[in-house]
């Protein structure tokens, strides 16, 4: 599992940094919203992007990937480069909540 933890925080990472390649495909996703200075999606729908995008997580179930994203170090990664996790729409439930990697203006 440690290769999908990698995989994953090195995804997170590259949308933290803006990395224009990445975020171009983030746009592209109907489920995703890039707004300004927000990145908004449902962990199902990150799911299924992932395992679109990276065959890492193709192996990985949903309450697989939903377990080790909570217990990765995504925020504790990505706080350096300016940036955060956070819930925007808190449905009581986890798979129909909304988070959002939010950009620090500075």
């Amino acid at each position: 599992m440690q290769v999908v933890e990698d995989a994953l925080i090195a995804f997170f990472e590259q949308v933290a940094r803006k990395d224009t390649a990445r975020l171009k495909k983030l746009e592209q996703e109907p489920c995703f919203n890039v707004e300004q200075g927000r990145w908004c999606f449902t962990l199902p729908d990150l799911h299924v992007f992932l395992q679109r995008q990276d065959d890492v997580f193709s192996r990985v179930d949903y309450k697989q990937f939903r377990k080790l994203l909570f217990n990765s170090p995504v925020n504790q990664v990505v706080k350096p480069l300016g940036a955060e996790v956070i819930i925007i729409g808190n449905r009581a439930k986890v798979d129909k909540s909304r988070y959002a990697l939010v950009w620090q203006t500075t």
